[in-house]
């Protein structure tokens, strides 16, 4: 409580920096200390970020030392807010170079293509741009953003707050057929509808889906997208492949395993209304789970790794895949419509060193939609449904708490407030529903969860500066 209660003067000394444009909150605070001359001279930004949540369940879940260290768990269902009570979910900052910034927060993009984002309307550039990225961040998510073998340490395993570096890449952009794009480096992955950027948009939600829980939070590796020279009438487009290591992880493969590889395609309507993704990362499952800490007998995960636990005792390759669809229409300016599905597969290992670890051939899929109206102008309201099915409870947020597999129903309603263009306020509820074996929500002192419905309310600040 005292640690996230510092960052509250922060707040007010953001409330105090003059507003240079409505629409450029972030980099302020920098820009107000140092000047504007490294952003307007060489493109590059400091860009702050924070989300503090305050968050409380329907249900009275004891206090306990759960596996990933928080005491009253409100996962799965809450996606990034991991405990009730109020969180630093993370502060950060992200030092970026021109078109590797996120989107539109600094300056309108100058590519006819962005990595990870996709084409955009405008000639192919004549020139070779190197552009980059440095981020990271401390608070409660440092565990789901760090990388396996490269930021997991043991030093801070048993701390709620760690650092991670999220982030660290050169984006290349190449006058290659009608535009090509090269990442190098640590990134965000693209699935389940966002590209991690703690920013809102693409954000709308506090809470995460289902489908979120169910992919890769990064990679490290490459990846390259080039545009297709469509005619206008026909849209924008491009495809891409990439090759990287295992989830979360620098680690390549070993043993009978190897790189992963990322590939899809991307569509963007003449006038940019509709988007339409889809996305496929396929590789080797066997043994890229987090590593743990052990200390004082407690069990620390380390961060990193993916959250599918399957062994095999001939290092054997066990195949996963997961494919989404993702589909994004803007009806006008006020409303603007999400749906996505999710496919995923996990091959089955023949070890189980804890109850968790998956034995037999797995599958996970579902399908999320939802909205969001402007009601006023800084004033927003937003919907999501989602129904997610994990058979066999292969994820181990299911599978960790005594689930044995099921179906899960959602529903989500928030309000977004930007009550200054440094803060936005966002209340939300979230109601779940599990049908299946063993139950999902509220963890005992046992670490075992005991009901099959939660209702969860979160109050959410995010800071931009």
């Amino acid at each position: 409580m005292q640690r996230i209660l510092l960052f509250f003067p922060l707040l007010f000394a953001m409330a105090g920096v003059p507003a240079e444009e409505p629409t450029r909150p972030y980099g302020s605070l920098f820009r107000a200390i140092a000047g504007d001359s490294l952003e307007r001279d060489h493109g590059i930004a400091v860009l702050g970020f924070g989300h503090v949540s305050l968050s409380e369940a329907n249900h009275d879940i004891p206090a306990s030392r759960m596996p990933q260290g928080r005491a009253r768990n409100t996962q799965p269902q809450s996606g990034v807010p991991q405990d009730e009570g109020l969180n630093l979910q993370h502060i950060g900052l992200i030092i970026c170079k021109g078109d590797a910034c996120p989107p539109g927060r600094i300056a309108a993009p100058t590519r006819n293509l962005l990595s990870r984002v996709g084409p955009m309307p405008g000639p192919r550039g004549e020139k070779v741009v190197v552009d980059w990225t440095l981020s990271a961040l401390v608070g409660e998510d440092g565990i789901y953003w760090k990388t396996k073998g490269f930021d997991d340490w043991k030093w801070n395993a048993d701390d709620a707050e760690r650092l991670a570096f999220t982030q660290w890449y050169l984006d290349l952009y190449l006058p290659l057929g009608a535009g090509t794009t090269v990442l190098l480096g640590s990134w965000h992955t693209t699935l389940a509808a966002e590209i991690g950027y703690a920013f809102n948009p693409p954000n709308y939600f506090a809470s995460r889906t289902y489908a979120f829980a169910a992919t890769p939070a990064k990679h490290v590796g490459t990846l390259v997208e080039t545009r297709l020279p469509l005619a206008e009438s026909s849209g924008l487009a491009s495809v891409f492949l990439g090759v990287t290591g295992d989830w979360n992880a620098v680690d390549f493969g070993s043993g009978a395993g190897g790189p992963s590889f990322l590939f899809g395609a991307r569509w963007r309507s003449p006038d940019m209304r509709t988007w339409f993704d889809v996305e496929t990362v396929y590789g080797n499952g066997e043994d890229d789970f987090g590593d743990v800490h052990v200390e004082n007998g407690i069990a620390n995960p380390r961060g990193g790794g993916s959250q599918f636990l399957a062994l095999s005792s001939t290092d054997e390759y066990l195949d996963r895949v997961v494919t989404s669809l993702t589909l994004t229409h803007s009806v006008d300016e006020r409303l603007s419509l999400v749906f996505e599905g999710l496919y995923g597969f996990q091959e089955g290992g023949d070890l189980a060193p804890l109850p968790f670890a998956i034995t037999e051939d797995s599958t996970f899929y579902g399908v999320n939609g939802g909205f969001r109206y402007q009601l006023l102008p800084r004033l927003y309201a937003g919907a999501r449904f989602e129904a997610f099915v994990d058979e066999e409870a292969a994820n181990v947020l299911w599978g960790g708490v005594g689930a044995g597999g099921g179906t899960v129903y959602a529903t989500t309603l928030n309000v977004t407030w930007e009550a200054l263009p440094w803060v936005i306020v966002r209340p939300e509820l979230k109601y779940d529903a599990y049908d299946g074996s063993g139950h999902l929500f509220a963890p005992d002192r046992n670490g075992i969860a005991q009901h099959n419905t939660q209702l969860l309310g979160v109050l959410n600040f995010e800071l931009r500066f």
